[in-house]
């Protein structure tokens, strides 16, 4: 099965997609939540979360994560990252960027109007290993 170069991979990983955050549990199955999220500049994901949601807990517990992203129609691709996760205090801007990246200029600046840093993370997840597939037919 192809896997896609790392310049399509990062290029596919930037695109608009709701990502798929998976985050190992001591006792229970991974949990595994849809989410948004950003790429920065140097590949890596950037998530917005709060500090006391399970995803916050359970990430500061597990020290790394796996967030995946794909396209359901064909052609048929997915990338997968995996990596450690850094914490950071919430950034306005990256937050209004990622609203305005799923909800567009209007909904994402009506978005920010309501938001707040209180409790609020930026997550980094670090792309230490990538895995992508592209179905061809």
């Amino acid at each position: 099965m192809p896997e896609l170069t790392s310049a399509q991979a990062d290029e596919f990983l930037r695109g608009l997609h709701v990502g798929v955050l998976a985050i190992e549990r001591k006792s229970n199955p991974p949990l595994a939540v849809p989410i948004w999220y950003d790429v920065d500049d140097a590949g890596n994901v950037v998530i917005g979360m709060g500090v006391d949601s399970l995803k916050g807990k359970l990430l500061r517990r597990a020290g790394r994560a796996t967030f995946t992203v794909q396209r359901e129609e064909p052609p048929y691709e997915y990338v997968s990252v995996e990596g450690s996760v850094t914490f950071g205090d919430p950034d306005r801007s990256v937050t209004e960027r990622m609203a305005k990246r799923y909800l567009g200029d209007e909904s994402g600046t009506a978005f920010m109007a309501g938001w707040s840093a209180d409790g609020a993370m930026l997550v980094t997840l670090a792309t230490e290993k990538v895995r992508s597939f592209v179905f061809t037919e």
